[in-house]
């Protein structure tokens, strides 16, 4: 094979790689996207209340020395209508609640109205944690993959 030949085969792999890193990239961004708008639909039009921390629980299952476990805060709150509902958070934010509460504590919730089983819990991570995550490693996965070949391009050319 050719030394231009090959070197085109393997720019077209790097390519297709490049562009499935970016297809990943853009499905991430469009999650994390996903994620912010319920959040702050949720923000925007809910009703905030106060919660009770019940307890912290489990999720996830457990591999023999690796944990693959995480833990989620059960908060129970009632409604504007007096009804009472129990509800998990999203994330493993655990070590943030656990520095500022325990069970028992109370906690602000934000509802959805018309849906109260759809809350948010008001903490930071809670409300920005998933789509930060998913937009910072989205656009890694948007930006990189572009560079590297320009990069590698540029360094066999030269």
């Amino acid at each position: 094979m050719k030394q231009s030949e090959q070197h085109g085969s393997e720019i077209l792999i790097a390519v297709l790689a490049a562009v499935i890193f970016m297809m990943v990239g853009i499905v991430s961004v469009y999650f994390g996207t996903y994620f912010y708008n319920d959040i702050q639909s949720v923000r925007k039009q809910g009703l905030k209340t106060e919660g009770v921390l019940l307890r912290y629980e489990q999720r996830g299952t457990s591999a023999s020395n690796m944990k693959d476990m995480f833990v989620v805060p059960i908060v129970q709150f009632k409604t504007r209508t007096g009804e009472t509902f129990v509800v998990e958070g999203k994330i493993d934010n655990t070590d943030v609640l656990q520095s500022i509460c325990d069970g028992g504590d109370r906690i602000e919730v934000i509802y959805d109205p018309k849906n109260p089983e759809h809350v948010v819990i008001n903490t930071f991570a809670e409300l920005w944690f998933v789509p930060l995550l998913l937009w910072v490693v989205g656009s890694g996965f948007i930006v990189v993959p572009p560079f590297t070949i320009w990069r590698h391009y540029k360094a066999k050319t030269s």
